[in-house]
């Protein structure tokens, strides 16, 4: 199979050697490079996202697929997984990006994964941010922010991946609207807005994060509200001034109506470096 891409100069070939996982629209195999570029020596091992077979004859499918390459072609953050090449034109569309052996962060979390302070884990909430605010910056919205989502890399960096549910942003509006009507994405941690009625702006990416994060402090996947319902009490024993501070990010960040919410990431992040630095 020969990867073309139009981000990299040369073709490189690719062999499957195995099976990685499967999401809501794609299924992901291990590839080999067996022909080189400059960029990818023989041997290279990498990651390639086709769509799931129930989806292939689909065109509102193949929309959303060719939209989430056409995002991951316009960015280029290190915490938002990078496309390295594309099938060439007139084949089943797919692409290749990084391997992350590690998996995902709910993999970690199913391990036992705990942050050593909640310092750590404000840190690691200012990278998710950060990248979040990027895409934000061109008018994406990832809209399935999830642990299954956040990979990781050798050095355990968060990595947003699955960009399938994403959807640009019409300049004339701020509300983003499902194309095949009905939910998407997981409902434990859509807003209800975005839940009950297929539509949200960036505070469901906010609100989203703040269910994650309240997840990674209690260390296991803990639903500790209905879905869609926000996050009222407090998730950490409010006894430290780092604590209380976790708390009143999550709560700002998980209202129950969009304009009780923290309104961007750039603030989410701001926040996140306060605890992160007291």
């Amino acid at each position: 199979m020969v990867a073309a891409s139009t981000l990299f100069p040369g073709q490189f070939m690719i062999t499957p050697v195995g099976e990685v996982g499967a999401g809501g629209l794609g299924t992901v195999d291990e590839v080999a490079v067996t022909a080189s570029n400059a960029s990818h020596p023989v041997g290279l091992r990498l990651a390639r996202k086709r769509l799931g077979p129930r989806w292939r004859n689909d065109p509102g499918a193949q929309a959303r697929f060719d939209r989430e390459i056409d995002m991951l072609r316009t960015m280029a953050h290190p915490n938002i997984v990078s496309l390295e090449g594309v099938s060439m034109p007139g084949q089943p569309t797919w692409y290749v990006m990084p391997l992350f052996r590690r998996g995902s962060l709910r993999r970690a979390i199913a391990a036992g994964r705990r942050f050593d302070s909640l310092s750590a884990l404000a840190h690691f909430a200012v990278k998710i941010a950060d990248a979040l605010a990027y895409a934000h910056s061109f008018g994406f919205i990832h809209r399935d922010i999830k642990p299954e989502n956040i990979l990781l890399d050798q050095n355990d960096e968060p990595v947003l991946a699955d960009w399938g549910l994403g959807q640009f942003i019409h300049r004339h509006s701020k509300v983003l609207d499902l194309t095949r009507g009905g939910p998407m994405g997981s409902q434990y941690y859509c807003s209800l807005e975005q839940w009950s009625r297929g539509r949200c702006d960036v505070t469901g990416d906010v609100y989203s994060l703040g269910v994650v994060l309240a997840e990674l402090a209690l260390g296991r996947g803990v639903p500790i509200v209905p879905p869609g319902s926000g996050i009222s009490q407090d998730v950490l024993a409010p006894t430290s001034a780092e604590a209380r501070d976790f708390n009143t990010l999550v709560r700002c960040m998980t209202a129950l109506f969009p304009a009780g919410r923290i309104q961007s990431m750039a603030q989410v992040s701001a926040a996140a470096r306060h605890i992160a630095t007291r």
